[in-house]
């Protein structure tokens, strides 16, 4: 993939997204494996299938590469700090010169987002057949959410599902708790049945926040969420696409 040069007043009111099919990205698994940190190869021999570990390491030398292009530096070498339920960031993340980011693959396809403005989280399903879809409706979703999907017509129900699968992962990775935090307890709905933007609110720690739900449809059989801080409208920030097939 031939990258676009860009810095971080590129960055200035945007989100960039990047989606990038792992199996055409040309780098050789064991050249980026050379490249990412020690801790980050040892992650990587936790899947047993070859392809799930080239993957990884090739998502991992991805995101390394995207953060030294906006830093203007070599990120091989940088270590992340990890909060208590592991989501990895910038050590100094809240400067005015760094980054917040967020990572998710699925399949081949990993999906990067960059901001500066805030806690940001991205989620990347495949759609697939799911013959315990109804149950984990029932268990984690809300109960609006329950009842609206239950209305729904059989057709569309797959593809719902994973629609808000994605926004409530994505809201999580913005927030950096993990599953801690209740997949019940909050709405990824709208008012409207085909918008594909949501304000929540959020409680956690005595703290509140509000938070925008994007949906980012970025290839097909898939679905995908972004999870901003703070409540935007349509146009602010802007989202900007780079995509590689």
């Amino acid at each position: 993939m031939d990258y676009p040069y860009l810095e971080l007043k590129n960055l200035q009111n945007e989100v960039h997204i990047w989606a990038v099919d792992l199996d055409n990205l040309k780098v050789r698994g064991n050249e980026a494996e050379k490249m990412i940190p020690k801790a980050e190869r040892e992650k990587s021999k936790r899947f047993r299938l070859e392809i799930l570990r080239t993957r990884y390491i090739k998502g991992h030398h991805l995101l390394r590469t995207l953060l030294g292009m906006y830093l203007g530096i070599d990120f091989f070498d940088q270590e992340f700090h990890y909060n208590q339920y592991g989501k990895p960031s910038l050590k100094n993340e809240k400067d005015s010169n760094s980054i917040y980011f967020n990572l998710s693959n699925s399949e081949n396809i990993c999906v990067c987002a960059f901001t500066k403005d805030g806690d940001v989280g991205v989620d990347m399903e495949k759609i697939h057949n799911m013959t315990n879809m109804d149950s984990i409706v029932e268990r984690f979703f809300s109960p609006s959410e329950n009842i609206k999907f239950c209305s729904l017509p059989e057709h569309s129900r797959k593809k719902s599902f994973f629609k808000y699968w994605t926004r409530k992962e994505a809201l999580l990775k913005a927030m950096g708790v993990g599953l801690s935090f209740p997949l019940d307890k909050f709405d990824v709905l709208s008012d409207e049945d085909n918008a594909s933007q949501v304000s929540i609110i959020t409680r956690h720690q005595n703290a509140e926040t509000e938070w925008t739900l994007r949906d980012i449809d970025i290839f097909e059989g898939f679905a995908s969420a972004l999870a901003l801080e703070g409540k935007h409208c349509d146009d602010a920030p802007k989202l900007r696409y780079f995509r590689s097939d």
